[in-house]
């Protein structure tokens, strides 16, 4: 059985202020097979690295994020809260045309885009049908069957020909996972942090899963094999 892969959340967030430079350098060198992180539009139309839509729970700012200008932004420290040793790390700009960079650097395969805005998505499918997109689901409400909770998700992936099924743990059975996968899809299992959830996903054969603690889903997905 190929290994599930490890998504390191915000890179490194045990070791390093999340989504900074130094989070997604100490993720790769530890062995992270993909960092994730959030992208947002500054006040004057740049792309920055950032999680919250709103500043101050990872940085000294305080706002939504986009009412400032990326110099505004880029002039707070987004380091210190976690420790001395981070203080003045710097809130990262990312390329302007993302989906232009992706395509001129032939690294599609490698990049999934996500968003909880669908029609984001509906418009990156729009721009190039071979870029790969993954959709986030909420845990099912009381009032859907679990039946009809699948329907929906299975009917959502193919509406909006995605690659990924970014799943919280309580969709995840063994019967669901390979439907998915003889659909055609992959399983991803949403911000496991538990360990007895991240080994119970890997033995359901989810593809990859994320993780806001790196270490231990790295233990775990190599005991797996």
């Amino acid at each position: 059985m190929t290994k599930a892969v490890v998504v390191a959340r915000c890179g490194d967030s045990q070791c390093a202020p999340e989504s900074t430079r130094p989070a997604f350098e100490s993720a790769i060198d530890k062995g992270a097979d993909v960092v994730e992180f959030d992208v947002h539009l500054t006040k004057d139309g740049e792309l920055v690295v950032h999680h919250d839509y709103y500043l101050g729970r990872t940085d000294d700012g305080s706002g939504y994020i986009g009412d400032f200008t990326l110099a505004e932004l880029q002039a707070l420290d987004a380091g210190a809260w976690f420790g001395e040793a981070f203080a003045g790390t710097r809130i990262m700009r990312f390329l302007k045309r993302l989906i232009g960079t992706i395509i001129r650097f032939d690294v599609a395969r490698d990049v999934e885009l996500t968003s909880s805005h669908i029609p984001l998505l509906f418009q990156v499918k729009r721009i190039d049908a071979k870029l790969r997109t993954g959709v986030f689901f909420s845990p099912r409400p009381d009032w859907m069957t679990p039946v009809l909770g699948q329907q929906h998700v299975v009917g959502w992936m193919r509406l909006m020909e995605a690659r990924t099924a970014h799943l919280p743990m309580s969709w995840i059975d063994g019967a669901f996972v390979r439907r998915l996968h003889e659909s055609g899809f992959l399983v991803h299992g949403s911000n496991l942090n538990d360990e007895q959830d991240m080994r119970q996903a890997v033995s359901l054969g989810v593809d990859q899963f994320s993780t806001d603690r790196l270490d231990l889903a790295l233990r775990v997905r190599d005991e797996s094999g």
